[in-house]
């Protein structure tokens, strides 16, 4: 089928960004085009599938039609099919392949479903959209395969835990043209002195601690005092995940009330939740409030009372106690 060379237009999925036209010139100049360029139809034009090198080269060398194979594919296929097509021709470039994942990544698309689109590791992937967070300079020397796409894998955890972290070491590959093992003991050095200090700091804090909860341990410094502070540490914990455990209790049942009083619908064709479910709770705090205020005023009928907001209606309320007895307003 042959169609008008403006027609045609390169696919929105092509990841290639540099094209070397002159060997494929010469040799069409010399023996025409020996493969037709594949594409599909896109209203009133074609979306090149493959073939857009040779599409270039048509094009300056003056052609007026392209002879063409169109097939009908949608586009997680025409995705699929440009991305694979190219590579098995010529291995994009670092910068190509991290700039179209990039592109893939900024409509949406995470790391993992890349990977799955275009059957390739995911690691990989994210390597790639991790150079982008790295400075200009460092993107650069990534293109430039002064750092491999190995170190970026390497330097993956710093990235979570510290941009600025990764960013020096980064140059430090630069500058010092440092191997993938060594920058990966670098790392592995650095996290372990990270993790000592985390660890002295969590006994400095426990030593603050120490007075309040177990002030029969004067001093941390024998392997003693360590395990005995370590035990009341555990017991403590153990009191406030209890505590927690009770505030998550009450959140739940919140949480439960509330979705039951949500899900509650009228039958008419808006399918509005019904609020007169609220309005009767409405006066009844109303009336309790009042009661409330009258309590307040009798001397000694409180012993306790705890303020905090609701974790749902983010609203005052307040939990009584006297003697045994608690409730919630």
């Amino acid at each position: 089928m042959e169609v008008d060379i403006d027609l045609i237009r390169p696919s929105p999925y092509q990841p290639r960004q540099f094209f070397d036209l002159e060997d494929l010139k010469l040799e069409i100049q010399k023996d025409g085009l020996l493969s037709d360029p594949v594409v599909r139809k896109r209203g009133d034009s074609y979306e090149l599938i493959d073939g857009e090198r040779r599409w270039r080269v048509l094009k300056e060398l003056g052609w007026k039609t392209v002879p063409v194979r169109v097939i009908g594919v949608d586009d997680e296929k025409a995705r699929l099919s440009v991305y694979k097509l190219n590579k098995v021709r010529e291995n994009y470039t670092v910068e190509e392949e991290a700039k179209y994942f990039k592109k893939l990544a900024d409509e949406g698309m995470t790391p993992w479903e890349i990977s799955k689109k275009l059957r390739v590791d995911s690691r990989w992937v994210q390597a790639h959209v991790n150079v982008f967070k790295f400075p200009e300079d460092i993107q650069k020397g990534v293109w430039s395969k002064q750092i491999s796409m190995s170190h970026i894998v390497a330097l993956e955890r710093v990235i979570d835990r510290n941009l600025k972290e990764a960013v020096f070491t980064a140059n430090e590959i630069l500058q010092r043209k440092l191997t993938v093992p060594e920058t990966q003991e670098i790392i592995k050095k650095r996290t372990q002195e990270l993790k000592a200090k985390v660890n002295e700091m969590r006994i400095r804090a426990a030593e603050k601690a120490l007075p309040a909860i177990a002030p029969n341990i004067p001093k941390l410094e024998t392997a003693d005092d360590f395990e005995k502070t370590a035990e009341v540490l555990k017991k403590k914990a153990m009191e406030m995940r209890e505590g927690a455990s009770t505030s998550d209790e009450i959140k739940k049942m919140t949480t439960s009330v509330w979705e039951k009083e949500s899900k509650r619908k009228t039958s008419d064709e808006n399918e509005e939740i019904s609020i007169q479910p609220f309005r009767e709770l409405r006066k009844k705090i109303e009336t309790l409030e009042k009661e409330k205020k009258n309590l307040l005023q009798e001397k000694g009928f409180l012993t306790e009372a705890l303020s905090f907001n609701c974790p749902h209606c983010n609203q005052p309320c307040i939990i009584y106690r006297e003697g045994e007895n608690y409730w919630v307003e």
